[in-house]
């Protein structure tokens, strides 16, 4: 990935782009399928001229957000007792931004990868259980129950 995607794709998406200015994401759009055409059966010139486009391209996105956007690419959630911070985000190159502004210890995991948890863990299958029944039930306090409970 390039330098000029990574700074756009690591705080926002594609959603945020089109929200913003729907014209300059069709643009990007449009030069990304260009670029891709042209690796599959274009000459080196062609990629390289496309892909020094599409740099041009993710440019100017990231400055069209850079000042009026808040990151998207990620949802921060912290446990108010712990201070534990989890980041949720489906671009693998938000992970960088989130650990550039919160540190190394903020967990990144990926919806599929949360999903998963739901899926195998004992205590979150519960939960998963609880909050389908019982829509808008949150998690609030944490404790464990001392054996005899």
């Amino acid at each position: 990935m390039s330098a000029a995607a990574l700074n756009f794709e690591s705080r926002w998406t594609m959603l945020a782009l089109k929200r913003v200015d729907a014209d300059l994401a069709e643009r990007l759009h449009d030069q990304r399928n260009r670029f891709v055409e042209a690796c599959i059966s274009g000459t080196d010139r062609e990629v390289a001229r496309e892909g020094a486009a599409m740099c041009r391209g993710y440019r100017a996105v990231t400055a069209a957000m850079e000042n009026s956007e808040p990151d998207d690419a990620y949802q921060l959630g912290e446990d108010p007792a712990t201070g534990l911070m989890v980041a949720i985000g489906s671009q693998k190159a938000a992970e960088g931004r989130v650990h550039e502004l919160y540190g190394d210890k903020v967990i990144f995991i990926s919806p599929d990868e949360v999903a998963t948890l739901f899926a195998t863990v004992g205590a979150l299958k519960s939960i998963g259980e609880i909050k389908t029944r019982f829509p808008g039930a949150e998690i609030v306090q944490a404790r464990k129950l001392s054996q005899g409970s």
